[in-house]
């Protein structure tokens, strides 16, 4: 393996942590992926500032999912439910990773998720987000406090998840496009699933030529993957392509990842699945 394809010395992994569906996920992965490097868990825990702004409108109301009684609410509301959320996964990172004896930190931040993920991230291997917009995040907040039922540290251990469905990478046949080959197909191995590759081209010969690249890295290692040719890497194409296969988390690398924030965000909202992006 080429130094681009290691894994950094003392490397970190940066999870964003939501309570959807996609947010477990995402913790799944980066627990697959830390155990594979014996990299450290970054957790983060981002209160939208979003979410809280909406709060402080006069005409915002919360429906009440046994009452279904309109109510009003206000900044407090939201400010305590979203502390209690922030300390349940703390509570849930630190057991999951000391189940695999791992390193690990939290911190809580606000601010707007991706753009706090970016800052904090910085000079880490791997970013992994997974709910982005403050309505997938807005619909996940009990005020209560309670909030939806988090699947256990074993089943999280099982890669229930990530067995289910293919691991996804963009692949440009670049330096930094095979550390992303790297990362996918060691994901995929520990979670017993397939790998699929979004092979990015102008034309065919294009195609077959990086197609080839990856073939050729893959049988060193005993591996196959399904390839699937990606004409255009705008938002659309890509998140239709990934919605195609099912994916269960997809792999980018920072070169390919839109400089836009507003284009991930919107890539994110698309997904349905873990980003998983590599330095």
């Amino acid at each position: 393996m080429s130094d681009s394809e290691r894994a950094p010395a003392a490397p970190r992994i940066v999870v964003s942590f939501d309570t959807t569906p996609v947010g477990e996920a995402a913790l799944e992965t980066a627990l697959s992926l830390a155990a594979i490097w014996d990299a450290e868990i970054a957790g983060l825990f981002v209160e939208d500032i979003g979410l809280v702004r909406m709060a402080e409108l006069p005409f915002t109301r919360e429906l009440g999912l046994t009452s279904a009684v309109l109510r009003s609410i206000d900044t407090t509301d939201i400010e305590r439910a979203l502390r209690l959320q922030a300390e349940q996964s703390r509570a849930w990172l630190a057991a999951a990773a000391a189940a695999l004896n791992l390193r690990w930190s939290f911190q809580v931040v606000r601010g707007q998720s991706v753009n706090a993920v970016f800052e904090y991230g910085e000079g880490c291997a791997l970013m992994i987000l997974g709910a982005a917009s403050a309505g997938v995040v807005a619909r996940s907040v009990e005020l209560s406090g309670v909030g939806p039922a988090r699947r256990s540290v074993s089943e999280l251990q099982a890669l229930r998840y990530l067995s289910a469905r293919p691991v996804v990478l963009l692949f440009d046949g670049s330096e930094r496009g095979m550390r992303a080959l790297a990362a996918g197909h060691s994901l995929a191995v520990r979670a017993g699933t397939r790998l699929t590759l979004l092979v990015t081209a102008d034309s065919a010969e294009e195609f077959d030529r990086r197609r080839q690249q990856a073939r050729s890295w893959l049988v060193e290692r005993s591996a196959v993957a399904r390839y699937v040719w990606l004409k255009s890497r705008d938002v659309e194409s890509v998140a239709r392509a990934v919605g195609a296969e099912n994916a269960s988390a997809l792999l980018l690398h920072e070169h390919v990842t839109p400089n836009d924030r507003r284009l991930l965000r919107s890539l994110l909202s698309e997904l349905g699945c873990p980003l998983v992006l590599v330095s």
